[in-house]
């Protein structure tokens, strides 16, 4: 009975583990980003796509972070790989569009962070 009763425990362990730390199997850092380009801007929504070069062809596109603060947008993307993954050690890249909305026409000043330190800079007028 007792061993019955440890093998649930340690099931029930391993699997609550699981379920609360399921990014843990993903490497995730700040994605440089090499080129942004504004695809349309229509009323007071622009469209970007941006590409990011990546040490292996086994990165992807994770997430953004965006804050907003007057007229500009600071935009943080972050890369993911998946841990203990086999990859041909050739660079490669990935796109992510996105839209970018805002809520009164005018010039607004597009940061995305590159490093914690360095940003790349462009104005779009909506």
């Amino acid at each position: 009975m007792k061993t019955i009763v440890s093998i649930l425990a340690i099931i029930f362990v391993v699997s609550c583990e699981n379920f609360y730390d399921d990014d843990e199997e993903y490497i995730e850092s700040i994605a440089i980003v090499e080129s942004l380009h504004v695809d349309t801007v229509v009323n007071k929504t622009a469209t970007v796509t941006l590409t990011c070069p990546t040490p292996t062809p086994c990165w992807n596109f994770s997430r953004v972070e965006e804050k907003r603060v007057s007229n500009n947008i600071h935009l943080t993307l972050y890369r993911k790989v998946k841990k203990n993954i086999t990859c041909v050690q050739v660079t490669g890249s990935f796109k992510h569009t996105m839209d970018i909305n805002v809520p009164t026409s005018g010039a607004y000043t597009i940061k995305i962070y590159q490093t914690l330190t360095t940003t790349m800079d462009t104005t779009i007028v909506f």
